[in-house]
């Protein structure tokens, strides 16, 4: 194999397991960009829906999930680690009270190995990396912190509303408190070439992170992107493109940081482009295959 997998990782993280299983929870948090705090439109590409199987939970409280999701997790998979997973929106966006009474309940419950927080860089208060790393103490925690790119030009045009500064600063913070950290970004956003994936790709190694989603741009409903592409004004990557960048990605990323995943889905109702980013085993053989041409060079 050509990078390092996810599940070594998890390994490295959870050795008492032979597998880990994420379990998506919902918090029931914003976002800063959703609601008001720095914007009220969102990111342009994102729409929560589409790829968080647990949306429709947010108004359900966090013990409820727990008791909801915990069984069937183990009914599935009797001896893997439960690694809980607040996914929709920003979860450390929020007064550090609230992030006591949604996280404390998940850390504590027994059938949990671990917890993997998904968040924004510019929600990342000293105050709650301290919390955090607190809790690092009695069981891993994960804090996955979207990056999409390092183009501060194209983090503006999509309406991120934070800076690769800002990034950077959250991670050394984050590493420095002796938290797991990860990020994912995404490939094919508009107007960025090879050039700004390498660079994507190298900064993710410099900062030595514990593990990237790479992800193709695809536009789902309910978007400012789904608009701009109806209008002919996004071009997205072929499929062959899109392998190519990656592969050139996971060569700068390096065998020390694990590659979780690089294809991305969303329900078929939703998704308007394009129509390979799901086919995973797809994607996968000809990345591996691309990667395998290069030894041969």
């Amino acid at each position: 194999m050509h990078y390092k997998p996810y599940r070594d990782l998890l390994l490295e993280l959870f050795p008492n397991y032979l597998k880990v299983r994420k379990m998506p929870l919902n918090g029931g948090f914003s976002c800063p960009n959703l609601d008001g705090t720095k914007s009220y439109s969102g990111c342009s590409y994102c729409n929560n829906r589409s790829f968080s199987p647990v949306f429709d939970q947010a108004k359900v409280q966090i013990q409820e999930q727990l008791d909801t999701f915990v069984p069937k997790l183990r009914e599935k998979y009797p001896n893997a680690g439960i690694l809980a997973y607040l996914q929709p929106y920003t979860n450390t966006h929020a007064p550090l009270e609230r992030l006591h009474e949604i996280i404390d309940p998940i850390v504590k419950h027994k059938e949990v190995a671990g917890l993997a927080i998904g968040t924004r860089p510019d929600c990342l208060e000293d105050d709650k990396i301290a919390y955090l790393a607190g809790l690092n103490q009695k069981k891993p925690i994960i804090v996955e912190i979207g990056l999409q790119t390092a183009n501060d030009l194209t983090l503006a045009a999509i309406n991120r509303r934070h800076t690769l500064a800002e990034f950077e600063d959250a991670v050394k913070r984050c590493k420095a408190a002796g938290l797991t950290v990860t990020t994912h970004v995404i490939v094919g956003l508009p107007d960025e070439n090879m050039n700004d994936f390498k660079h994507t790709a190298q900064v993710v190694h410099d900062l030595g992170l514990a593990a990237v989603k790479i992800h193709p741009l695809h536009i789902v409903a309910g978007t400012m992107m789904a608009q701009d592409f109806s209008s002919g004004e996004i071009k997205l990557l072929s499929f062959e493109e899109y392998c190519e960048a990656v592969a050139e990605m996971i060569k700068i990323i390096g065998p020390d940081i694990a590659i979780e995943r690089f294809s991305g889905e969303s329900p078929s109702e939703m998704l308007l482009a394009p129509n390979w980013c799901g086919e995973r085993e797809k994607i996968i053989e000809q990345v591996e295959k691309i990667l395998s041409q290069g030894d041969q060079a």
